[in-house]
């Protein structure tokens, strides 16, 4: 084919609009139609990444498993506190006391028939 001078070709381009759906007014008393939607994910409740109560917990966990190998050290130093030996003492002693009452007062009961 053969061009003629002065014209141009062109692709002839179509633009189409369509107009929005016309809305119409239910009669009184008709039933409306009832239109169901699933709920949409939010981005961000996807798993990408660690929430916090996750990681409050694993500081938490982390934070125990301090304070125990603080213990287990301290205990194997045999570093103990003046007061806690006191007070072990303290409970042997009213152990063996307690249990002496309860001795004697069930020799009472078994000699009282």
């Amino acid at each position: 084919s053969t061009a003629v001078p002065g014209t141009a070709t062109t692709p002839a381009t179509t633009t189409t609009t369509t107009a929005p759906p016309a809305t119409a007014t239910p009669a009184p008393g008709a039933a409306t139609p009832q239109t169901t939607t699933t709920p949409a994910t939010h981005p961000a409740a996807s798993s990408k990444g660690l929430s916090t109560p996750v990681i409050a917990l694993a500081v938490l966990a982390g934070l125990l498993a301090l304070a125990c190998l603080a213990w287990a050290i301290g205990r194997s130093q045999a570093v103990e506190p003046r007061w806690i030996v006191s007070l072990r003492h303290s409970l042997a002693e009213g152990s063996f006391r307690a249990s002496a009452t309860w001795s004697e007062f069930t020799d009472w009961a078994r000699l009282g028939r």
